[in-house]
């Protein structure tokens, strides 16, 4: 795995801002890591730990580079460096799924011929099998656990998740688990408070819940 600040050349970014950099990367990928687990994209099951690697250090170079632009005064001045890494990490994060959810891995049903790239290593489709069952099997799990957390981290998880979603005309894995429990997650889609004490408080909520959420659900 690359080290946080692997994306910064030396000549970009000093020393003394190395430790700022690992802090902010340990921070978001947590996050990243569970959007990218319940993101239900066929083409990134089994690789989702590196997939949720290449989006956190990429958000990281476009949040260093704005960062760099705002001292020269040539963009707005950053008031929350983890606001912003968060916002980048989300957008790309979307565009990166709604590009690769048309990718279609290979099924038992589909011929291999067909859908492999003779270059690469063979997929074994009974190995897909498994992934997309554990998968459902750790959303369900994961619903389970999320009605239990505190009312304000599990608002906070919730609306988090939810904001993230790409709903569409039929529920995905985590929307089903989640209806399961009781809970519409669409009911928590909704823009964050402008006032900056919420939005602090939201964001500390929200690193607590999916710390807690990963400690209790090994992904």
């Amino acid at each position: 795995m690359k080290t946080a600040t692997a994306c910064l050349t030396t000549e970009e970014c000093s020393l003394d801002d190395e430790q700022q950099w690992h802090d902010l990367y340990s921070w978001l990928l947590p996050l990243v890591e569970m959007w990218v687990y319940y993101a239900d994209v066929p083409s990134w099951l089994g690789q989702q730990k590196e997939i949720s690697e290449d989006i956190t250090q990429e958000a990281l170079l476009r949040t260093f580079r704005y960062s760099q632009r705002a001292e020269r005064g040539e963009v707005r001045s950053i008031a929350s460096l983890k606001s912003l890494c968060r916002t980048i990490a989300q957008n790309h994060f979307r565009d990166r799924r709604k590009k690769e959810r048309c990718l279609v891995r290979p099924t038992l049903e589909m011929p291999l011929l067909e859908t492999i790239d003779p270059t690469n290593d063979p997929i074994d489709p009974s190995q897909i099998a498994v992934d997309r069952m554990m998968l459902s099997a750790v959303i369900v799990a994961a619903a389970r656990t999320v009605i239990k957390f505190p009312q304000r981290q599990r608002i906070a998880l919730l609306t988090d998740l939810a904001n993230t979603a790409d709903f569409g005309e039929h529920p995905g894995l985590l929307e089903q688990a989640f209806s399961e429990e009781g809970i519409s997650l669409r009911d928590y889609s909704q823009p964050l408070s402008q006032e900056q004490g919420e939005r602090n408080r939201h964001a500390a909520l929200l690193c607590i819940a999916y710390k807690r959420l990963r400690k209790e659900i090994e992904v």
